[in-house]
């Protein structure tokens, strides 16, 4: 008499190893958490959005005297605020991009276009010109802050 011998896998061979697959799997979701890392790329892109700000209006200032752009038009007087202010074309916002003297504004001449804040909401795609998700000031000592009021996993601000 002969024994036959099978070969192959028993089904509770197959399932303990998809359990561990699962199991395994499950732990690498949490472990790496795609939510937190693109809000941190996020805040990464935030941060470098306002250094660039920042940069263009100091570089606007090193070519007009040490004036900051500003949108009165008299060149005795700055209206670049003095507390944040949101950045944008909206009525409660400082229109950087419409500031500096006539022919030497902010965009087209320093940059084509402001950056925004990169959040996606369900109502809207990012920030928009009317405004931006970022807000800008200057102190009684001529340094410049930027600030993101949004940013997700920490304060995302640039002082120079």
């Amino acid at each position: 008499m002969r024994k036959r011998i099978y070969s192959g896998f028993t089904l509770i061979e197959i399932l303990i190893v998809i359990a561990i697959i699962g199991i395994m799997s499950t732990i690498m979701i949490v472990a790496v958490n795609p939510g937190r890392q693109l809000a941190k790329a996020r805040d990464t892109q935030r941060q470098s959005d306002l250094t660039a700000i920042i940069s263009i209006i100091y570089q606007y200032a090193s070519e007009h005297s040490g004036d900051l752009p500003d949108t009165d038009g008299n060149p005795l007087t700055s209206n670049f605020p003095t507390t944040y202010t949101c950045i944008g074309t909206d009525l409660a916002c400082f229109n950087l991009a419409g500031a500096g003297e006539a022919g030497d504004e902010i965009v087209p001449v320093y940059l084509l276009e402001l950056p925004r804040d990169p959040k996606v909401t369900s109502t809207a795609q990012k920030g928009t010109n009317v405004n931006t998700g970022y807000e800008i000031m200057v102190d009684a000592n001529g340094h410049i802050y930027a600030l993101a009021p949004s940013a997700e996993t920490e304060t995302v601000e640039v002082k120079k």
